[in-house]
């Protein structure tokens, strides 16, 4: 231990003759030289050893001088525990503090060893580290001088302290990655709700569509119903003895149709249901032609519409006009009444169908509503056979298609640069902290 020099005091004895005090002068300075040569030496002495305690160091992780009486076991377990949290932890139980302080001392170790921590306790006590910032150490220390009864305790605080930083560092990290997944599991939450969202509303605007077919297929099934009673009356009245037979296939065409009508519950279905319609159209219209004395009109092949095209239940679609597109031409089917109108020059009013929650024309209206499923239309002509004036339409405001259009974006990509350094107190960083006690007096 190092022991105080204290002056001699005066008060309440006579002075000194100057002489006398001279001679206690030279005295004192005398000790204080005397006492400089005499710690000189161990200072030394530890600044040559730094090599031989820094290899114990890498083998034991402990050096306890050897003229001190120290529980090392004890010792080696704080080492473990630090280590064991993560720490390349080495600790140095020296009885004087080393030339230039133990923080000093734990530096120069820190140097030979690479990294870690390496806390020294002397008189006092320092630490230096790569891998604990200065103020972590600071508070380790700190805690340490309030907290020990001897140098053993005093290590024991030491990596109380630490280890409690850095459970406390790990439980940020976990409530971290907690949050996170909270976040991620929000994120999915979202996502699953938006693909349920869109489901549900795809197979709300499916339902619609289904029964907006159904309410225009039903309107359609009701008309062929009047029709088929008015050429029954015709053929009724006629005496051709083969009369009644597109007639009587009609009929039977027309009661397979109503009757497969209350299953059909999907677009498809209902597609397949209007093809029906369209046969039993050709058979009434043959049926009608017969009673008339004239030919019947030709079975359509099955991919082709029977109907009128501007209307759907208009009967007797026995008269063809021609369309004009930019994409070419297209003949398709009208109802005599309509045809006569296009010889006149005059525009056939064209029917139109619920579609999606739109008003549509009946010809681009799809098949399962009954319609011509020329979606394609826009601004055409049409002319009817048999000379007359073309009359123009322009439906380009009524698709039930739209066309997408589609694009490319482009997305930068910015990356960061972070640079690091390391400031005491702060964390390393790269760098190095160190520490030291100012209070620290063994407790003997």
């Amino acid at each position: 231990m190092l022991r105080r020099f204290h002056g001699l005091s005066t008060k309440g004895s006579e002075p000194l003759p100057p002489g006398r005090l001279r001679f206690l002068a030279m005295k004192r300075i005398l000790a204080i030289v005397t006492l400089g040569f005499a710690l000189l030496p161990a200072g030394v002495a530890f600044a040559q050893d730094a090599d031989t305690i820094a290899a114990e160091l890498e083998n034991f992780g402990v050096y306890v001088e050897p003229a001190l009486d120290r529980d090392v076991s004890r010792l080696s377990a704080s080492v473990s525990r630090a280590r064991n949290a993560g720490f390349e932890f080495y600790v140095v139980v020296l009885e004087r503090d080393p030339t230039g302080g133990p923080t000093t001392f734990a530096d120069s170790l820190l140097n030979r060893l690479g990294t870690g921590t390496v806390l020294v306790v002397s008189e006092t006590a320092g630490m230096a580290s790569t891998e604990v910032g200065g103020d972590d150490i600071f508070a380790a220390i700190a805690h340490a001088d309030d907290v020990f009864e001897d140098d053993e305790s005093y290590v024991v605080a030491v990596v109380d302290s630490l280890t409690a930083v850095e459970e406390s560092s790990g439980g940020g990290s976990s409530i971290g990655l907690i949050v996170m997944i909270v976040i991620i599991g929000g994120l999915l939450l979202l996502v699953w709700l938006a693909i349920r969202r869109g489901k549900k509303s795809g197979e709300a605007s499916k339902s619609k569509q289904v029964a907006e077919a159904r309410g225009e297929i039903r309107t359609q099934l009701d008309a062929m119903a009047n029709i088929l009673l008015e050429i029954t009356d015709h053929v009724s009245a006629s005496d051709t003895s083969q009369d009644d037979t597109y007639l009587r296939q009609a009929s039977a065409t027309y009661t397979e149709a109503e009757e497969a009508f209350g299953g059909a519950t999907d677009l498809r279905a209902l597609a397949d249901l209007s093809d029906r319609i369209d046969e039993a159209r050709w058979q009434l219209d043959a049926a009608a032609a017969i009673a008339a004395g004239k030919e019947p009109p030709p079975k359509p092949p099955r991919e082709q519409r029977y109907q009128c095209f501007f209307d759907p239940t208009h009967p007797d679609a026995t008269e063809t006009a021609e369309i004009t597109t930019a994409a070419g031409k297209k003949t398709v089917r009208v109802c005599t009444e309509d045809a006569e109108k296009l010889r006149r020059g005059a525009q056939p009013t064209p029917r139109m169908i619920d579609v999606e929650g739109r008003r549509v024309p009946a010809p681009m209206a799809p098949r399962s509503h009954g319609g011509g499923g020329l979606d394609w239309l826009d601004a055409f002509s049409i002319l009817a056979g048999g000379a007359g004036q073309a009359a123009s339409y322009d439906w380009g405001g009524s698709r039930t298609t739209a066309s997408r259009r589609s694009g490319t974006t482009a997305s930068r990509r910015s990356g960061t640069t972070a640079s690091s350094g390391s400031s005491s107190p702060s964390a390393p960083s790269g760098g190095r902290a160190r520490g030291g006690s100012s209070k620290r007096r063994r407790k003997r």
